[in-house]
């Protein structure tokens, strides 16, 4: 195994550009060693320094850092000379213009080599190219890598293993919040790396907390063609190609971004609005990006984790979508949690079309209040909590599985035999489904350890984690209202106008994705959160703040809606704790996480309980002076609280040149809390009645 050498130089920007390249761009032609030495000497003078080291080769080191990143060139003499990027590069140092530096930076490294052809770390015989592992790799977790992370990913790759492999294992780890395996040459050679410090000095990187780093968004939407073609070894392109990283970034900064932070916050989602804009043709596009090969179906149609159940006005209890207790009769419904059961890894989506063209609250009440019983069970052998699992109490009781199980009359049709009276979980999932001939059985590739469970009959149905519930819903004057209790216990996303086709690619949206597309959209739908105390414990560096500043902004709002029964309470305070958790995940800085899961929780849970007319919405004169502000009406309070928030371009508006129409279609698709708001007041203002839906 040859190691990879990576630059060992920390000198600060002031020095490697103020003093060293600009010795470089003054002379602007070659310069020996000792003719530099001379020239340092007298900008150290000129500032009234000395050098640390009298010795030339601590006195070289100090542009090094501008060689590694190919701001210089070589002769075969060891004499160097600024070059194109050198000179843009301290032009834009020398203006404070940080998005030049970036530019110029980024321009280089696109034709520049860190490996064994780089003079500045002429021992290297490694094909690795250690910054341009770095940016690849963070594009690809999320915008998110730590120096143990990078540490790891540069070692693997120099042991020739499976780049792929190695982010696997990456992501396992986070998921299990457990270490790394990395040897301790890779900790004190790699884990360290001051290569990527001229990266981080140009402005580069945000540093999401101490040891991790993630790239600047202005910055990926910028450069995402360029850094998706980067070759992490020389002569060897075995970074995974361009579609990945648009999905892992441009993907996840779009407006799909809105829709998987409410879905991996909580997995029962209301997508409200008037009729044609999508709603459920969304929920099948999900459904048709995830699906694996062994749930499709032939005719392209209706992919096997995808069931549309259709309300009806006449649900008035929920025996319709969870069966009969008398001679029980299991439903659509039921059978495709228990379907979803024998394929935990992937996720399946039901869609509750014209959810409240009945009272929600009559035919949906099993199933809000088992959402609110979810957690992460204890693992009973070693008695910690396994975070990789979430359970719930049971919707359907196992009494009727044994039932099933017990029912003898059914004959499996290849024996002739009957079904056995002890079903495991996928003979339950056979025998539902009239899955009886041999070739039918073969097809299905249910995991051994799945499969061979006896959960069904002995703990009853509990809701699948991998289950997301998605209502539709129209709000006009042939429906019913939805209770605040609903709305308490569901992600509420408004869906009216825009060119929605846009969001996902247009008409191929309905189609099936290769086999390394759909799981990346399988893990994009993985919650890792129950709990605030969870995200707490996973982002324990941050636990201090979140317990300071998140309680601080639900107060505000609650200050506002004092009086009213629009205050929040625990439930919101949770969410919006996980929602932070998700995007620090996602490697989003704390700030910014915050203000963005603020606009969320009042777009999708504060701002549809509120209605009313002139008089909820008043401020008393009392109740102005007690509390120190001047506003006459709670909404305008409410709006002045809402965090301002810059909407990131989607996919399809982000090669749009036209900065007008970008902000407009934006603008269409998702307005921020602030924008809603006002939206509220000057309906309040017209009608003398106000609420969040048009």
């Amino acid at each position: 195994m040859i190691r990879p050498t990576v630059l060992r130089n920390s000198a600060e920007p002031e020095i490697v550009i103020g003093i060293a390249l600009k010795i470089f761009y003054q002379v602007n032609d070659w310069v020996d060693n000792s003719t530099f030495l001379d020239k340092l000497d007298f900008e150290y003078d000129a500032i009234g320094k000395q050098r640390e080291s009298r010795s030339g080769g601590q006195a070289i080191a100090k542009y090094k850092p501008a060689l590694y990143y190919g701001l210089l060139d070589v002769r075969e003499d060891g004499a160097h000379r600024i070059n194109d990027y050198g000179r843009r590069y301290y032009e834009a140092y020398k203006l404070g213009n940080e998005d030049e530096r970036v530019d110029c930076l980024i321009a280089s490294i696109s034709n520049h080599t860190f490996g064994s052809n780089n003079p500045a770390v002429p021992e290297s015989q490694s094909k690795i190219e250690p910054p341009k592992v770095f940016l690849v790799s963070c594009l690809l977790l999320n915008n998110r890598l730590s120096k143990t992370e990078y540490a790891y990913i540069i070692e693997n790759l120099a042991k020739d293993k499976d780049y792929k492999k190695i982010l696997v294992d990456i992501s396992l780890s986070r998921l299990k919040n457990s270490e790394l395996d990395i040897s301790n040459y890779a900790k004190n050679n790699y884990r360290d790396d001051k290569g990527l410090k001229f990266l981080s000095d140009a402005g580069f990187f945000d540093e999401v907390k101490k040891g991790t780093k993630a790239i600047k968004e202005k910055y990926i939407l910028k450069y995402s063609e360029v850094l998706s073609s980067l070759s992490m070894v020389l002569d060897e392109a075995i970074t995974t190609g361009s579609s990945i990283i648009n999905y892992s970034v441009s993907g996840m900064m779009s407006t799909n971004m809105f829709f998987l932070t409410a879905l991996r916050t909580k997995p029962f989602v209301l997508l409200a609005g008037i009729s044609g804009t999508g709603k459920s043709r969304i929920v099948r596009e999900f459904a048709f990006k995830s699906c694996p090969e062994y749930l499709q179906d032939k005719a392209g149609t209706t992919p096997g984790n995808y069931c549309m159940i259709e309300v009806k006005p006449n649900w008035h209890d929920s025996t319709e979508l969870l069966g009969y207790y008398s001679r029980y009769q299991f439903t659509k419904f039921v059978k495709f949690l228990v379907k979803a059961k024998m394929f935990p890894t992937v996720p399946f989506f039901v869609c509750l079309d014209e959810m409240n063209l009945a009272p929600v609250e009559q035919y949906f009440a099993e199933v809000l209040s088992i959402l609110e019983t979810r957690k992460h069970p204890k693992n009973e052998e070693t008695g910690e909590v396994d975070m990789n699992m979430v359970k719930t109490e049971p919707i359907i009781d196992a009494q009727y599985f044994r039932e099933l199980s017990e029912m003898s009359h059914t004959k499996n049709a290849q024996t002739g035999e009957p079904f056995s009276s002890n079903l495991t979980d996928r003979g339950i999932y056979l025998k539902l489904f009239e899955i009886n001939t041999k070739e039918a059985i073969e097809k299905e590739q249910i995991a051994e350890e799945v499969g061979n469970r006896y959960e069904l009959t002995t703990e009853g149905l509990t809701l699948p984690d991998n289950v997301v519930i998605i209502g539709t819903v129209n709000m006009d004057d042939t429906t019913h209202q939805f209770s605040r209790k609903v709305i308490d216990r569901a992600m509420t996303i408004e869906m009216n106008g825009g060119n929605l086709r846009n969001m996902f690619g247009g008409s191929k949206n309905l189609e099936y994705l290769p086999e390394e597309d759909q799981k990346k959209w399988q893990n994009a739908f993985s919650r890792r959160y129950v709990t605030a105390d969870e995200v707490l414990k996973a982002h324990s560096d941050e636990a201090e703040e979140l317990m300071d500043k998140l309680p601080s902004r639900l107060e505000e709002i609650n200050k506002a809606l004092k009086g009213t029964p629009f205050e929040v309470s625990y439930r919101v305070l949770n969410e919006l704790t996980i929602m932070v958790g998700v995007m620090l995940d996602e490697g989003m800085k704390l700030d910014d996480a915050i203000a963005q899961s603020v606009n969320n929780i009042l777009l999708m849970k504060i701002l549809p309980r509120i209605e009313g007319d002139a008089e909820m919405f008043a401020l008393s004169r009392e109740y102005k002076t007690k509390v120190g502000v001047t506003y006459d009406n709670r909404l305008e309070w409410l709006k002045d609280i809402a965090p301002d928030i810059k909407e990131p371009l989607t996919d399809a508006e982000s090669d749009n040149n036209d900065t007008e129409q970008k902000a407009e279609a934006v603008k269409e698709h998702q307005p921020t809390a602030k924008d809603k708001i006002q939206e509220m007041i000057d309906r309040l203002n017209n009608q003398e009645f106000t609420r969040f839906w048009p």
